[in-house]
């Protein structure tokens, strides 16, 4: 017995469609969304400023955009990752703002030494809050007249 082409082509469609919609059926039940692992964005400098508590707050914005490679892994390869971080002060006078761009250099360090110093299955292990927390106590161990109170990523990305 002979089946023409399009009996074929027409069962092989209808089988792929069965697939989808067991598959997405599968997923919704399971709760499992793409994208479920991305991470939230942190606010823009200018987002924050319009929905800041304290006015007397302001960004830090001149570390820039940061590259730097992870720990090798146990297959000994590198992930470079990429971040833009800035921070938040109280704005309270000029000279914290002017130790914070003479110590633009050792912050950068700091951040970009952290990041190097762990593989990126680690990175990705610690929770994004916990990075922050220990990168806002060794950038304020860097500071005399004043503290960061808060420290966002604009970009956290890893390249493979």
């Amino acid at each position: 017995m002979k089946f023409p082409l399009n009996t074929l082509l027409a069962a092989a469609i209808g089988a792929l469609a069965i697939i989808i919609a067991v598959g997405t059926g599968i997923a919704l039940a399971t709760r499992h969304t793409p994208g479920a692992n991305l991470r939230k964005e942190d606010p823009t400098p200018q987002e924050r400023a319009a929905t800041r508590r304290n006015p007397s707050t302001t960004a830090f914005t001149e570390l820039g955009q940061l590259r730097t490679a992870t720990a090798p892994d146990q297959d000994d390869r590198r992930t470079v990752i990429i971040i833009t971080p800035w921070l938040e002060y109280t704005n309270t006078d000029a000279a914290f703002y002017e130790e914070l761009h003479t110590k633009l250099r050792s912050v950068r360090a700091v951040i970009t030494g952290y990041f190097s110093a762990y593989t990126k299955e680690q990175l990705l292990a610690q929770s994004e809050l916990a990075i922050k927390r220990t990168l806002l106590a060794r950038i304020n161990e860097l500071l005399v007249l004043g503290s960061i109170s808060a420290l966002y990523f604009n970009d956290y990305q890893f390249l493979e």
